[in-house]
């Protein structure tokens, strides 16, 4: 073979390998201010539960093809804020409007829009607006990168042993302590208070999973889902609500 074409065969091979690392971990985020906090909660939704039990429900159209879907990522209480007392649950129910910001639509590309159409919860009031606006903005984040690394820690999720582990669980009923022991095993991480559990009663009474909440540093976003990137969720923010055994709904 032409010693050329093997050269070139090298470097395609060389370039799909790194543009697949790429894909696979998160890009780095850093706010532009109030960089000050310590950690991010990034969310997920068991769509099946979410959509029906616990809060407003999803729009009929909401697609159907995902259980795993983003709700979040959310930046802790920022040091400037707890300086001057603000209560950490303050600062979950008020966010961005705690400080300086504008209230403004991201703008999107069509293509993250219509990716976040396909795996966010479809809400009468736009949650991505929302998530944004309350989350987002006042850090200076880009929203089409704020919204890229979201779905990008989303994927590394879906595609995990853990995330394959949650997918095969649809239709079952399964305890708290089922579920993270696969994500400690699944991960290889002991912190296992990264990960909180979120549940809800659905219209038949049944205590279902809505959520699932992941506690990562704000230096290693970019190394998530490696062991380093967890840390166990602070006394003060632990929200965990699934101590009974719940069902896994699925479409």
């Amino acid at each position: 073979m032409n010693p050329m074409v093997i050269i070139m065969r090298k470097l395609l091979t060389v370039s799909l390998f790194a543009l697949l690392a790429g894909v696979a971990q998160a890009d780095e985020l850093k706010p532009a201010r109030h960089g000050d906090f310590a950690h991010y909660t990034f969310a997920l939704a068991w769509l099946p539960g979410f959509c029906t039990a616990g809060g407003e429900g999803c729009l009929p159209s909401q697609p159907k093809e995902e259980l795993i879907g983003l709700h979040g990522l959310w930046a802790s209480e920022p040091k400037s804020l707890e300086d001057q007392g603000v209560k950490v649950q303050q600062w979950w129910a008020s966010g961005c409007s705690m400080l300086p910001h504008v209230t403004a639509v991201p703008l999107l590309s069509e293509e993250l829009r219509q990716r976040l159409k396909e795996t966010m919860p479809q809400l009468a009031s736009d949650l991505q607006t929302h998530e944004y606006v309350k989350h987002a903005q006042c850090f200076g984040y880009d929203a089409n990168e704020f919204f890229s690394t979201a779905l990008q820690l989303r994927e590394a999720v879906v595609d995990s042993d853990f995330g394959r582990y949650l997918s095969a669980q649809a239709g079952q009923t399964r305890t708290g302590a089922e579920v993270k022991d696969a994500f400690t095993k699944g991960y290889a991480t002991g912190e296992r208070g990264a990960l909180q559990l979120r549940c809800a009663k659905d219209a038949k009474g049944r205590n279902v999973l809505t959520e699932l909440w992941f506690t990562l540093k704000k230096d290693k976003l970019d190394r998530f889902p490696e062991v380093d990137s967890f840390m166990d969720t602070p006394a003060a923010e632990r929200e965990d609500t699934c101590s009974q055994p719940f069902l896994l709904p699925k479409w």
